[in-house]
């Protein structure tokens, strides 16, 4: 069947009179976020992948309370790094900013004054596997290009707030974050400072509640503040004498920090956040808005309105701002003209099922029908979004074998066959999240959701390219709808909401299967830590009054964990990092870690080395996950353990499909959630690899969720 083919106008967004600089003009949108951010509103931004939505960064001097800048929050560190490239590219070209000063973590030096250097991303250019990357850079910005509306300080500071990017030689990582703080408000006293933030979820948490000062003594002051809670004693007496969340130990971190995040938060793609990590991020936001009382920017091209409403428990009601766009080249120029065509699969599943088969087909359709147009791209390049990793290997290895280089954007995938920066680009979800990806002018992809398509589709034809579109889509899916020959964008939005499922993956996340009054527990718990950091480095006791946690909630939360102390501290991460596992594969060497759910969704698992590596190859398969217990689950149903407990404890051990076994000396410890959920859910489990079917002697089926 020939592909339905239809064309979406070119659009830009209409310029507002206002300049930020010189040669800074604000759209419409961003002149209007520059107005409520004066007047301390929450917003929510809606506006099309490119559209300039991340020039909100610079939209906050806030010479009045002194803390100019803001924080930004990204949902994974790719996406973070590179919208700090696309702040510093508007701050050189339209600031006249010239990097004046590095935190120089890095051996290599790369980004050093030696190096000649004037763009922090040109370090990260000559260093493209990033295993180090200076957290700070400090620019001056050129005085008489400020003839605009920025009433911002001479000085900007991008920084780098993430785990992955924060090292130290020697030092605890607590005293280089003190470090840099301290570097970034000596800036205050030399004309002033901007400072935007870059930092993730799991950073970010981290630091309000003060555990990246001692990661595992945060479970230890959870479980005293608790049984503190419980037995109906003073909180700070109790912790002043077991020990822990010493003010000696917070204040330096804390303190400081806390004066460098006392800005508006920019929370980005928050449409990719699973309900744990809402759950999370809710508590952030209760934090946020009772400490720093600064507003919330909300940025997506998809808003998540089921998320929006879990947030108004904590006062969250955003005024809504959507880009209007116009369909000519007069404003700022968003996309050109896109020819979109959509190409059928025949199947006769129905459903989620049918949209998963289309999508499987996407690696045969690219090789089957368009070699030619990949062979063909000029100055161009070509993304092809694919559905799952065993995909992205094994279309990355056929256009490898026909002489055509490939750029790989996934977690996993053949090194051998993959090439940075070539044309063609073959990526998992991972290449979607907001990364700016260049000169895009031919978008592949299928999908299973409305919402990742238009994520994906935004990463084609940026900044007025003129572009084509291929989409794949089960053949009964046509059925109905019908095509105009011309569509604008908002028509482009509404044809992917009629042609693919209201069904994103934060819907089918199987933290949904955990009760919802212990994921509140966990809000408040999340919350109560944050606020107890607080009143200790403070020396505020009313602090300790805003604590959210009764003695019934205590009692509650004591008797649903069974374990040390220790494992609270898996309540307190952001997002649940599952079961990890050692792996390597088995054509080349590569070895790495991931979740057990990677690599069990997608590759044939060969085998399993003494020290607990899973030998797999980069080929299609799948493989269920099974606990064998020798004792009865029963008792643990409905509560949180470690897996390694629970194992010890029933006689346990790990099967990876029907040969492979790993035992529990050769894990890292995690913490599992144990549910009654019966074997139709316990079977789908053990094939997520997000969680395991139990098997005992009981022949009774519980669940184990990885937290």
């Amino acid at each position: 069947m020939d592909p339905i083919t239809f064309t979406v106008s070119s659009f830009s967004i209409p310029y507002s009179k206002l300049y930020l600089t010189s040669t800074l003009r604000l759209n419409q949108f961003q002149a209007e976020v520059y107005k409520l951010l004066g007047e301390g509103k929450d917003i929510l931004l809606t506006a099309p992948t490119g559209g300039g939505k991340t020039l909100t960064l610079l939209l906050n001097p806030d010479v009045e309370t002194g803390s100019p800048g803001f924080v930004a929050v990204y949902p994974n560190n790719t996406l973070m790094l590179n919208q700090l490239c696309t702040v510093e590219d508007i701050i050189v070209e339209h600031f006249g900013a010239n990097l004046v000063e590095t935190i120089e973590h890095c051996e290599t030096g790369i980004c050093n004054d030696s190096t000649g250097i004037k763009r922090r991303c040109e370090c990260y250019e000559r260093n493209p596997e990033r295993r180090c990357v200076e957290p700070l850079t400090i620019y001056k910005i050129d005085e008489s290009r400020m003839e605009g509306s920025w009433e911002g300080p001479t000085h900007i500071a991008l920084l780098l707030l993430s785990g992955k990017y924060i090292v130290s030689r020697s030092a605890p990582k607590r005293e280089s974050v003190y470090n840099i703080a301290k570097k970034v408000l000596s800036y205050r006293r030399r004309g002033g400072v901007y400072t935007i933030i870059f930092t993730t979820p799991d950073t970010y948490l981290l630091l309000w509640t003060g555990a990246y000062r001692d990661f595992e003594g945060v479970g230890k002051t959870l479980h005293n503040m608790l049984l503190a809670i419980a037995e109906g004693k003073d909180l700070e007496t109790v912790l002043r004498k077991t020990g822990v969340l010493a003010r000696s130990l917070v204040d330096k971190t804390v303190s400081t920090v806390q004066r460098l995040l006392n800005k508006p938060l920019f929370i980005d793609e928050f449409h990719l956040y699973s309900p744990y990590e809402v759950d999370a991020l809710n508590a952030i936001l209760a934090l946020h808005r009772q400490i720093m009382e600064k507003p919330v920017v909300f940025s997506s091209a998809t808003p998540a309105e089921d998320i929006l409403e879990e947030l108004k428990s904590v006062g969250i009601k955003p005024v809504r701002i959507t880009a209007r766009i116009v369909n000519s080249a007069r404003g700022f120029p968003v996309r050109g003209e896109t020819i979109v065509n959509l190409i059928t699969v025949p199947t006769e599943r129905k459903g989620l099922s049918a949209y998963f088969d289309a999508s499987s087909s996407v690696p045969m359709i690219v090789l089957d029908e368009l070699m030619e147009r990949l062979a063909a791209l000029g100055d161009g390049r070509a993304l092809l979004v694919l559905e799952r990793l065993w995909m992205v290997a094994e279309l990355a290895r056929a256009l490898h074998s026909r002489g055509l280089d490939v750029e790989c954007i996934a977690s996993i995938f053949p090194r051998g066959s993959c090439r940075p920066g070539s044309k063609i680009i073959v990526g998992s979800e991972a290449t979607t999240q907001g990364v700016n990806l260049g000169r895009v002018v031919l978008g592949v992809t299928g999908g299973t959701s409305y919402e990742d398509v238009i994520q994906r589709i935004g990463r084609v034809g940026r900044k007025g390219v003129d572009s084509e579109l291929y989409l794949v889509v089960p053949e009964n899916a046509l059925s109905a709808i019908t095509f105009k020959s011309r569509l604008d964008y908002w028509g482009l939005v509404e044809v992917i909401r009629t042609l693919y499922p209201d069904y994103p993956k934060r819907k089918r996340d199987v933290s949904n299967l955990i009760p919802n009054g212990l994921r509140m527990i966990r809000r408040k718990l999340i919350a109560s830590l944050g606020m107890v950091s607080i009143a200790r480095v403070s020396g505020i006791k009313q602090f300790y009054n805003k604590i959210n946690i009764n003695n019934d909630v205590a009692i509650r939360l004591l008797d649903s964990v069974i374990g040390g102390p220790q494992i609270y501290t898996g309540l307190v991460v952001f997002r649940r990092t599952g079961f990890s596992v050692r792996y390597i594969v088995a054509d080349t060497g590569d070895s790495g870690e991931t979740s057990i759910g990677i690599i069990t969704r997608n590759f044939k698992i060969k085998g399993i080395t003494r020290d607990g590596k899973i030998v797999i190859d980069l080929v299609r398969n799948r493989t269920p996950l099974r606990i064998h217990t020798l004792g009865d689950p029963s008792p643990f149903s409905g509560k949180l353990v470690s897996l390694k407990f629970l194992l010890k404890t029933l006689g346990g051990r790990i099967e990876l499909g029907e040969n492979h076994i790993i035992e529990e000396s050769q894990i890292e410890d995690t913490l599992v959630y144990i549910a009654d959920t019966g074997e139709s859910i316990s079977d789908y489990l053990s094939y997520t690899g997000e969680g395991a079917e139990i098997h005992s002697p009981t022949g009774r089926r519980y669940s184990v969720i990885f937290i």
